[in-house]
């Protein structure tokens, strides 16, 4: 009988990827130009299946209005079949506090 040797790699074709996004709770998000509903301070998105060995991409934007002025950040969020993607929106301090 063969010796066992260790268990092949989990392939990571067709599984999907996950964005977890930080931002002030009273931000709104975009994920490629689509709204999300969400209104905590960490947003958890999971993506369709995605295929293993390549790269994907999102647009996320994020918007927060503070003192009456409309500030808005936009990330280029790289994510990969069966990865974790970490995206923080930092606008400032006293938002993040809010």
């Amino acid at each position: 009988m063969p010796k066992k040797g260790p268990a092949p790699a989990k392939t990571e074709a067709n599984v999907p990827a996950t964005i977890v996004v930080s931002l002030p709770a009273n931000a709104t998000l975009k994920v490629d130009g689509n709204a999300t509903t969400s209104t905590s301070a960490r947003r958890t998105f999971v993506t369709p299946a995605l295929e293993g060995g390549v790269e994907y991409f999102y647009v996320l934007t994020a918007e927060v209005v503070i003192d009456g002025q409309r500030l808005v950040q936009t990330q280029n969020v790289v994510v990969r079949a069966g990865q974790t993607s970490e995206v923080p929106f930092t606008f400032t301090p006293a938002v993040a506090s809010r």
